[in-house]
């Protein structure tokens, strides 16, 4: 079965908790003013947010091909993420999490009680059986593009996003930035 990227996904690996709301306003904004979302929140997106933001008459100015395509289904809009959540795309194949320090891994499905428990206040870290370095979430390698943050971008059903518009955006910020895309 092929894979259909529903989502593609921008993560603030950096934003710290009490920083997120403010840097998500601020994106918000910046988007709005350059008529890629338009500013009302409406019903298009999936999840439990008040709304997300419908794509704007600039929007094909942040997408790969400039003028982008954008499919006329639902969802299909901008939502921002503010609080502990994880984004990762689908996992086939190897499903090895990596330690960074050591190369010994442990199945992705052995981590995800951890990952569980951290979205529900718990540390985030893992312990490495093999050589006892405690590393967080985001220090691991992760089997597809994963990252653990407090703010995150997910724009629903948009063409693939250009480069320069993560960069622009990793600058904005300041800190740094995952991207990849979810599926089914």
């Amino acid at each position: 079965m092929a894979v259909v990227e529903l989502s593609r996904w921008i993560a603030d690996v950096d934003a710290q908790p009490e920083e997120a709301p403010g840097l998500a306003r601020g994106i918000l904004a910046w988007l709005v003013e350059a008529e890629v979302v338009v500013a009302e929140p409406t019903d298009c997106v999936l999840g439990d947010v008040p709304g997300g933001y419908a794509p704007g008459p600039s929007c094909g100015s942040i997408v790969v091909g400039g003028g982008g395509r954008f499919p006329d289904v639902w969802p299909n809009g901008l939502e921002l993420d503010v609080g502990r959540s994880a984004f990762y795309g689908p996992v086939a194949g190897d499903t090895r999490v990596t330690c960074s320090n050591c190369d010994a891994w442990l199945p992705f499905e052995a981590v995800l009680p951890v990952v569980e428990e951290w979205l529900e206040g718990g540390p985030d870290a893992l312990v490495c059986a093999c050589c006892a370095v405690r590393r967080g979430f985001n220090e691991w390698l992760w089997p597809v593009p994963c990252a653990f943050a407090e703010l995150g971008l997910r724009f629903w059903n948009w063409p693939p996003l250009a480069d320069a518009f993560v960069a622009d955006l990793a600058r904005r910020l300041g800190h740094r930035l995952v991207a990849g895309a979810f599926g089914v």
